[in-house]
């Protein structure tokens, strides 16, 4: 994965060669349709700053502004004392952004990461805010190694978050409590990763940074004073990204090769009894489980370079049976928590342009939400979608609507762009309602709890 680097926000444009100018919808806020959608929603705003809101977002608060969440709470002391921090006076000309709100499970916290720069210094961090308290701490800084990913453990107690180092990625894992130590969990390049239900267990899905250069799924067993593989799952190519757990925790899915075909296998969330209920067609696959862990959906790219998947299926797992969702070319998908809806960014041929459709699982119809130009946090996350899956959601709680970022389109133009107004966070009903401005941002989510 990659990290979200200091600049002012950029549209990424998917530009085919025309005269004619896209007629854009400026980021004027529209009066929210239908029933009021529940959750929180955070979002990086177009002045590299955190923000979070309700569902109506009236009054978003920035928790990174300089007048802003300049209180934390010391370890050894029982008072709140204030720090200056984020930014003091004297760091005025140091170049600051932050990266990767992470809404804790239960909803009360968000993690978040910053990145700021001075002649001659620089600074990676992990924080945690409190948002009914409004206090944050500080969880990992370092000089060197940028943050490029967070996600919560189940226990709502500890955060895991990837380092880039020169010499690949590392897994660290923290318990949330100031000047707590910090644990190296595994190293690798890539490295895909998926926390189950169970304490302290982990899948992984990496290729080693020792000579042999060993690809292989695996799941680890940490205790509070080891760690280790319980079991290798595969080894060799496996050509996809993260192994996942079924949300009711009862089953861990992987991608493992048989006979030279690569399978979707299920095991026991023991990891016994693993069984292919599908075998891919050649090229780097995603898989998503379905929320109520009846099914499986995925995809495949054709190479890893070019992550355009082509078409969507589903396979139920009691049955191994197969079918389309769509056979549209698409970037991302992303399951409604009440697993009625799918969503997927497409991307439609020679379109300057991506889409977002909706796919009623229950009757198989799909219809058009919205065109968009995204940005460039937006498309980060897009080509790392199902490890995000299993950190953030970008659906309500409700499942009545989701978030995005971006610009949004007017009908479906053809020609080159023209100027773009700042992207905005954008709320979209999966009824067909006409999608809402929140604020000007260019990365955005949802609570995963009401």
């Amino acid at each position: 994965m990659t990290t979200l680097p200091i600049r002012a926000w950029r549209v990424m444009l998917r530009i085919v060669p025309a005269a004619a100018i896209i007629f854009l919808l400026t980021a004027v806020r529209a009066a929210a349709a239908g029933t009021a959608t529940t959750g929180m929603i955070t979002f990086i705003g177009t002045d590299s700053n955190i923000y979070y809101c309700d569902a109506k977002c009236a009054e978003p608060k920035c928790i990174t502004c300089k007048t802003a969440a300049t209180h934390v709470r010391r370890e050894d002391a029982d008072a709140i004392v204030r720090v200056q921090d984020f930014p003091p006076d004297e760091n005025s000309h140091a170049l600051s952004a932050f990266g990767w709100p992470t809404f804790s499970p239960d909803g009360k916290r968000l993690a978040y990461s910053s990145e700021s720069h001075k002649p001659g210094e620089n600074s990676f961090a992990v924080w945690v805010y409190d948002l009914a308290g409004h206090t944050r701490i500080l969880i990992f800084e370092s000089r060197t190694d940028r943050v490029v990913y967070l996600t919560w453990l189940p226990d709502n107690s500890h955060l895991s978050f990837l380092l880039g180092q020169p010499q690949g990625l590392s897994l660290m894992l923290a318990e949330v409590k100031e000047s707590a130590p910090i644990r190296i969990v595994t190293t690798g390049l890539p490295l895909y990763f998926d926390w189950g239900a169970t304490q302290g267990t982990l899948a992984v899905h990496t290729l080693a940074l020792n000579s042999d250069r060993s690809e292989q799924v695996s799941v680890l067993n940490l205790t509070p004073t080891s760690q280790g593989v319980a079991k290798v799952l595969s080894s060799g190519r496996t050509p996809f990204k993260t192994p996942v757990w079924s949300p009711d925790g009862r089953h861990l899915a992987y991608v493992a090769n048989y006979h030279a075909e690569s399978n979707i296998i299920v095991a026991d969330a023991d990891t016994k009894n693993p069984r292919s209920v599908v075998s891919l067609p050649v090229g780097e696959n995603s898989i998503l489980w379905a929320p109520d862990s009846a099914a499986i959906a995925y995809s495949t790219a054709i190479t890893a370079d070019n992550p355009i998947y082509h078409g969507i299926k589903v396979v139920d797992i009691a049955t191994a049976n197969s079918k389309w969702l769509t056979k549209n070319d698409v970037a991302a998908f992303f399951y409604a928590p009440d697993a009625r809806h799918l969503v997927y960014v497409g991307v439609p041929e020679e379109k300057p342009y991506y889409t977002w459709t909706s796919i009623d699982l229950k009757t198989g119809k799909e219809k058009a939400l919205v065109n968009f130009l995204a940005t460039s946090e937006e498309s980060t996350a897009y080509r790392y979608f199902d490890q995000l899956a299993v950190s953030h959601t970008i659906f309500a709680p409700d499942s009545s609507a989701f978030i995005f970022a971006g610009v949004r389109l007017i009908g479906s133009p053809e020609g080159e762009a023209g100027v773009a107004p700042p992207p905005s966070a954008w709320i979209v009903p999966i009824d067909g309602s006409p999608p809402r401005s929140v604020a000007q941002a260019v990365l955005g989510f949802f609570s995963p709890a009401k």
